[in-house]
């Protein structure tokens, strides 16, 4: 999880906006390598397994400071390895059009459509939560702070939900969920995990004041931040 926080955090003169984020790229998926859903399963690109870890990559991309880049087809689970001879599946927008709407969602989310997740456009992050053991990491990004702007970002990485975890939260009230990456109208095959809105508590954990109780499912991805719609 070490290498998770190092690759969120990365930066160039304290500028998030002099990187590129990526899960796939041209050098990655092309003369033999294969795109992350190929590399998961290579006999199921379109699995659960598949899915679960390609869309995490993708919580990663969307959220992390820096300027996010998708490859060609990915957002639909395009698989294999890319030849610039032969043209991308289209057919899949249709057959995964739940996994091409939790793109469409994260890339909202990111641009603040809503107007309650501003720091995904900010520069800072904090990764303030990591669990080796459990697979799990939480970090806070913000640009100005307070509600519509810091948003609180919860992955596991794990095959294993976690129950009632806690985490440490920057400040007191009602923090709405925003994204559930388990949601079925995602995948059919995904869960649906029940994750709820947290109420944040007094108290130190993580190096803030506050804390929250949240329930996630494997290889998933919540986003949290305060303020209406």
């Amino acid at each position: 999880m070490g290498a998770v926080r190092n690759a969120i955090t990365h930066g160039y003169n304290g500028d998030a906006f002099q990187r590129v984020i990526y899960s796939e790229s041209h050098d990655e998926v092309a003369n033999g390598k294969a795109r992350v859903t190929s590399e998961v399963d290579v006999n199921s690109a379109e699995n659960w397994f598949a899915k679960k870890r390609s869309t995490l990559a993708a919580a990663l991309v969307f959220t992390a400071p820096g300027i996010p880049m998708l490859f060609q087809g990915q957002e639909f689970l395009e698989s294999g390895w890319f030849r610039d001879t032969v043209p991308l599946d289209w057919k899949l927008t249709r057959k995964h059009e739940g996994v091409v709407d939790l793109y469409r969602d994260l890339i909202s989310l990111c641009l603040n459509k809503s107007g309650t997740t501003a720091g995904l456009c900010g520069h800072y992050v904090n990764v303030h939560h990591i669990n080796d053991q459990d697979k799990l990491i939480a970090f806070h990004r913000w640009e100005k702070g307070g509600p519509g702007d810091e948003v609180i970002v919860v992955a596991n990485f794990s095959a294993q939900p976690h129950h009632h975890y806690r985490i440490g939260l920057p400040h007191p009230g009602l923090w709405s969920l925003r994204m559930n990456s388990d949601w079925k109208g995602y995948s059919p095959d995904f869960q649906d995990f029940q994750s709820f809105d947290i109420n944040a508590h007094a108290g130190d954990q993580d190096g803030y004041p506050n804390f929250g109780e949240f329930s996630i499912a494997p290889y998933s991805f919540l986003i949290f931040s305060q303020g209406t719609d």
